[in-house]
């Protein structure tokens, strides 16, 4: 069976850019879940549940570095004996896999052979994944790893289930409760949660732009030279997609990014969705010149309007940027505007009156 879209350096640009590309959406359906079924992420088990994307981010970091981004050099001629287990490997394979255990224990309840099933099961799809070339986008394992390095990411993943079982027990200042629980998502949405949807929404726009173009160069669809060319329409063009278009038909008025940490633009004074005028002003005020910085190459001078957006925003207790007092809207959740409750809270309800009474 050949390679997919046909190898070499085609394949090659198509795995740098989609790769990320996945990492960055399967974050925002992440993001997603977790708001829909606790609300906010405040605490402890908030910080557990941020922890567990950044362990999934590092894990799958883990298992394609360093991806190269050229075939030069890349095969050897000489077919490499079996690679053997060095210290920095098994230190390496032991770091990344014993959050693994600690956060399934910690944050997601798990039992301990449930656990090192899982660390099993990762250990082994870093082992596929290395030694197939990233599954065959690269004509060669670029990195091949020790099958020993997936023996000690196990056993790394069961001495950090173990430390989550018996530290906590002997820790004074420690937390006793590590796992969520549903709590009213209302109130304003922090700085935090705004700018890790605007990191989602650059993470999507970015490699969502550099894989169309791989992809348009994998299949031939344009000629030599013109490459620079396309990337920049490409950006220009899904960045009127992701920050215009789809806010202004969504009855949030968000972009995808912000719709993954459940935030919602309103108008100033009430929550209901902001008019389509209001939106339209705040992007040519906030994301327009970001986007023409970026695909023009300056993307330190586009830190300069976040930075001046932001500065209100750091000082008032609701949060409101600078576009967003020029535009008079507000950033609230989305449970402020659908009135709808986290899926995991407990709610009461009255016993039925034909129900059978104990004796």
């Amino acid at each position: 069976m050949g390679q997919p879209f046909g190898g070499g350096q085609a394949a090659i640009d198509v795995a740098v850019a989609a790769i990320p590309l996945l990492m960055v959406t399967a974050s925002a359906l992440y993001l997603r879940g977790q708001h829909q079924r606790y609300g906010r992420l405040v605490g402890w088990p908030g910080r557990l549940t941020l922890a567990a994307l950044l362990a999934g981010l590092g894990l799958a970091a883990y298992a394609v570095w360093p991806l190269p981004a050229s075939a030069d050099g890349l095969c050897a001629v000489e077919p490499a004996p079996a690679p053997s287990l060095t210290v920095r490997d098994a230190a390496l394979a032991l770091g990344v896999f014993l959050p693994v255990g600690l956060l399934a224990r910690s944050r997601f309840r798990r039992g301990v052979l449930t656990t090192v099933a899982l660390g099993a099961a990762l250990a082994l799809a870093v082992v596929v994944v290395r030694a197939t070339g990233v599954l065959g986008l690269y004509p060669c394992a670029y990195d091949a790893v020790a099958f020993e390095a997936a023996g000690v990411g196990v056993a790394g993943t069961l001495l950090g289930w173990l430390l989550a079982r018996w530290v906590p027990t002997v820790w004074p200042y420690g937390p006793h409760r590590s796992w969520p629980s549903a709590v009213p998502d209302r109130v304003a949405p922090d700085l935090g949660r705004r700018m890790l949807g605007i990191l989602v929404d650059l993470g999507l726009w970015w490699f969502g732009s550099a894989t169309v173009v791989a992809l348009a160069a994998a299949y031939g669809t344009f000629g030599p030279g013109t490459r620079e060319q396309l990337l920049t329409a490409t950006l220009l063009g899904l960045a009127a997609l992701l920050g215009l278009v789809l806010p202004l038909l969504r009855r949030d008025r968000c972009t995808p990014g912000a719709a993954a940490v459940r935030l919602a633009l309103t108008e100033w004074h009430r929550p209901r969705p902001a008019s389509r005028l209001r939106v339209l002003a705040r992007t040519g005020l906030l994301y327009a010149p970001v986007t023409v910085l970026i695909a023009l190459g300056l993307p330190w001078f586009s830190l300069a309007v976040l930075a001046l957006h932001a500065s209100t925003a750091v000082v008032r207790p609701d949060g409101a940027g600078l576009a967003d007092l020029v535009c008079r809207v507000r950033v609230r959740t989305r449970s402020s505007l659908n009135g709808d409750l986290p899926r995991r809270l407990v709610r009461y309800a009255p016993p039925r009156e034909d129900a059978p009474v104990p004796v």
